[in-house]
């Protein structure tokens, strides 16, 4: 019996002593993600937040609220695309701070943290600065980004936190409202094509309906110029001065009141850009040889030959 009584006491010494080896052992860098109780570095109010700005690799973009309209106020300023302000006032309203993952600083390239990649984010509500995070690169998982403090080592996965809301591909000019104009197709009365080779003009008669003359039009080509009118987006811009008085492409559209769109080749490359300059805005487009291809038609392409 003593026998047996020894054999359990010394089984049970050694299972106390592996237990313990496990719970007081240095288990290497802590680094391991675990649960924490921050659920956010700050919290907004969706109604109040009234300016952003983000900095990435020495570039910077101010976006503000001027009365209820958002713009691009630095280093331009121009309406900002609306759909793309609301995305991060909703991923600032709702993520989380799910874990820390790390707070060892030699891991920061490991999360996004390298010098070109991180985004400064700084966040105003009513006037004063509500906030300030970095935003690393994106989780593995679904709507998972890694973010941190800028006075701390600590790096967090932040979740329903969606890194491509924060970070565009051109920096500066995606957070700009792309469409130049909206014309309603039913207010277009006429449009007018002029170059060097064509110069022609399409009306709409009391029925509605498009003539050119007593000539047949081609209605499917003529429809998708119209539908391109009625949401004409740009795809660049030209923020510096552009002193133009003569261009290779004109467009007038006659509607409510007379819009008028010239096209002018810039440069000799092989897939040349063209300069956009639009009646009544300041702005000036840059756009590629297909756009000016679907908006301006020649005659052959629209007049049907008899």
């Amino acid at each position: 019996m003593k026998s047996n009584k020894t054999y359990l006491l010394a089984f049970i010494f050694i299972a106390l002593a592996v237990i313990a080896y496990f719970i007081t052992a240095d288990r290497g860098e802590k680094t391991a993600t675990y649960k924490i109780k921050e659920k956010q570095f700050f919290t907004i109010d969706s109604a109040s937040v009234d300016k952003f700005t983000l900095e990435r690799n020495g570039k910077k973009v101010t976006l503000s609220k001027v009365g209820t309209i958002w713009r691009v106020t630095e280093p331009v300023d121009y309406p900002a695309f609306s759909q793309f302000i609301i995305q991060v006032i909703a991923n600032l309203k709702r993520y989380k701070i799910e874990s820390r993952v790390s707070d060892n600083p030699s891991n920061k390239d490991k999360f996004g943290f390298n010098d070109t990649n991180y985004v400064k984010l700084t966040v105003f509500q009513g006037g004063n600065q509500l906030g300030v995070m970095l935003i690393g690169g994106m989780s593995p998982g679904a709507g998972q980004t890694f973010v941190k403090k800028t006075d701390s080592d600590e790096i967090f996965l932040a979740g329903e936190f969606v890194r491509n809301d924060f970070v565009k591909e051109d920096f500066v000019n995606d957070w700009r409202d792309k469409i130049i104009v909206s014309i309603p197709r039913n207010k277009m009365k006429s449009i007018e094509f002029i170059s060097s080779s064509d110069n022609y003009k399409i009306e709409m008669d009391s029925s509605g309906k498009y003539i050119s003359g007593k000539d047949s039009l081609n209605t499917a080509v003529l429809d998708g110029v119209l539908n391109m009118f009625q949401s004409l987006n740009t795809q660049s811009y030209i923020d510096s001065a552009v002193n133009l008085t003569k261009f290779d492409k004109t467009i007038r559209i006659q509607a409510e009141k007379l819009y008028e769109f010239g096209f002018a080749k810039a440069g000799e490359d092989p897939n040349p850009k063209f300069i956009l300059k639009v009646s009544d805005i300041k702005q000036v487009f840059l756009v590629d040889e297909n756009f000016v291809k679907m908006a301006f038609k020649q005659r052959k392409e629209v007049i049907v030959a008899k």
